[in-house]
């Protein structure tokens, strides 16, 4: 009987040590951050939290960049210093694994001239040895993009980019037979007549191994570190996959999550807005599952119309739109959306 008892015991500490664990997607898998605003990334489904600190929250609004996919969801916004947000996915240890996301540098901040990574895949969920480390450092009032194949091996840098302006960034660990000789690419705004084609293109930088090399790569990793190794970045449109067509998706094609298309929305929703409570401004997110005439107004307690925020026609997908109550008294508003025939409405509180 004690040795049921235990047996039992065990498979119930399993359980929930498992149910625990964030979920493994399959590769190539696809990640449009369609988050609700304001969240934790690493509380959002197949994402974990590592580390204390400022929060990676999801911010309203999305990058693109000409030629590629169009974005869904919305971005991600480093908040500082601190939390990381990582990915589990299908373990490699042969060929190459890519990954690519939209990055927007909106400040330096106290970056250092020395810098810090800040995406990096890693061999496992628990790991902390990583490779095709991507960095930024300081130069002058912007910035450098640096790769290096592992965490400890030296940068190769880019010439210095431009604050407030979209780059596609596509990565690449490559497993070459034998030790200390694996090699990482990076790839700064590839042309897109390149984009899902079968071979990749020549990398804008290389990083070759000079120490031991990766037993494989099994999650990859957003890292927020310290103010000074890490600027004030915004990022979207992240793709996993094993070949560059899986992770440069050109316009007009489907992006896949896992096995599974990613598609218009199949309802409509009107989310909270962000921030709530507010002063002056916020934004209010919405999706709509087929194109149509949307009309957005906001009223005040006494059921006057005082805004119209969107009175046109839009197309299936994800919205936002901006409220600035700069000009209002404190107090709770209603916003209400109606696409269609259907109607929904919430309230917001403004506070100065």
């Amino acid at each position: 009987m004690k040795n049921m008892v235990n047996f039992f015991w065990f498979i119930s500490i399993f359980v929930l040590l498992s149910a625990s664990l964030p979920a493994q997607v399959t590769l190539p898998h696809y990640d449009g951050f369609n988050y609700t605003v304001g969240q934790n990334l690493g509380a959002q489904t197949s994402w974990q939290s590592l580390n204390t600190g400022d929060s990676l929250l999801v911010s309203a609004g999305s990058l693109t960049y000409t030629g590629f996919a169009a974005s869904t969801g919305n971005k991600i916004a480093y908040d500082g210093a601190g939390v990381d947000a990582a990915k589990k996915f299908d373990s490699l240890n042969t060929g190459s694994a890519y990954y690519s996301y939209l990055l927007n540098v909106s400040s330096v901040g106290t970056l250092s001239a020395t810098g810090g990574y800040f995406t990096t895949f890693y061999q496992s969920l628990t790991s902390t040895t990583g490779g095709s480390c991507v960095w930024t450092r300081l130069d002058g009032a912007a910035y450098d993009i640096g790769i290096s194949v592992r965490i400890n091996t030296p940068v190769t840098w880019s010439t210095v980019k431009s604050l407030s302006t979209t780059y596609l960034i596509v990565a690449s660990y490559n497993f070459v037979a034998g030790d200390t000789n694996d090699v990482c690419n990076i790839w700064i705004n590839p042309d897109p007549s390149t984009f899902g084609a079968t071979t990749a293109p020549t990398a804008t930088m290389t990083s070759k191994n000079t120490v031991a090399d990766l037993t494989g790569v099994a999650r990859v990793q957003i890292r927020q570190d310290g103010t000074t190794t890490t600027p004030f970045i915004e990022l979207d449109e992240l793709r996993i996959g094993k070949t560059w067509a899986d992770v440069t998706p050109k316009a007009g094609s489907t992006s896949v999550s896992g096995n599974n298309a990613i598609t218009s929305p199949t309802e409509m929703r009107l989310d909270q807005n962000y921030p709530n409570p507010f002063n002056p401004s916020t934004t209010i997110s919405y999706q709509i599952p087929a194109n149509s005439f949307v009309r957005i107004t906001v009223s005040d307690v006494l059921g006057n119309d005082i805004a119209t925020l969107v009175n046109e026609n839009k197309d299936a997908g994800y919205h936002n739109v901006q409220f600035n109550a700069g000009n209002r008294s404190s107090g709770m508003y209603f916003y209400r959306i109606q696409a269609g025939n259907m109607v929904s409405v919430k309230k917001m509180l403004l506070m100065k």
